[in-house]
């Protein structure tokens, strides 16, 4: 009997892990959702970096530039960055009905020679209207749906950040994009 509670108890404990797991990056100090990291890419100067950077920028989010959108640049001593609001839209099916989502971002990018830092963050649900954004934080979204659901909401986003990620770190030690696989 002690073996049968010993193995239980473990499996039950993973289980409700496992069935409240967590997607999207989460910042320990803010509890925000945020996706952080430096990266090395090696032989590659600021300047190169921050040009790369921008012509993937460019590239990546042609089909959501609007007049409205610009870029901006800072120097604060050897640091180069580049900041900008980014929108994504997909549809959540959430039970049986397809809800339409915009979700707005900021993506950060600061450069130094041999190596990058990316930030993904201020993630927030919205529309834009006569030029304002009308957004409320996706953590405040998400809580409002019944638990079982919020994964739901959760996995679309995830599976795009690290597709924006990787892209990223394939165009900054490349200098171009990544070729799609074609499934033939």
């Amino acid at each position: 009997m002690k073996i049968k509670r010993l193995i239980i108890s473990p499996v039950i404990i993973l289980f409700f892990f496992v069935s409240h797991a967590q997607l999207i990056m989460i910042d320990s100090e803010t509890g925000e959702y945020k996706y952080e990291d430096v990266v090395s890419t090696e032989g590659r100067s600021q300047q190169q970096l921050q040009n790369r950077a921008i012509e993937w920028y460019r590239i990546y989010y042609d089909d959501i530039l609007s007049e409205n959108d610009s870029l901006i640049h800072s120097e604060l001593d050897s640091l180069s960055s580049l900041k900008k609001l980014v929108k994504y839209r997909f549809i959540w099916k959430f039970i049986s009905k397809n809800i339409p989502i915009e979700l707005f971002y900021d993506i950060e990018i600061k450069t130094k020679d041999n190596r990058y830092k990316y930030t993904l963050s201020d993630f927030r649900v919205g529309k834009i209207s006569l030029g304002h954004l009308y957004a409320v934080d996706l953590k405040t979204y998400i809580e409002r749906f019944p638990q079982k659901y919020q994964i739901l909401i959760e996995e679309p986003i995830d599976t795009e950040m690290i597709k924006v990620l990787e892209s990223l770190e394939y165009f900054m030690n490349n200098g171009e994009m990544m070729k799609e696989d074609d499934d033939w």
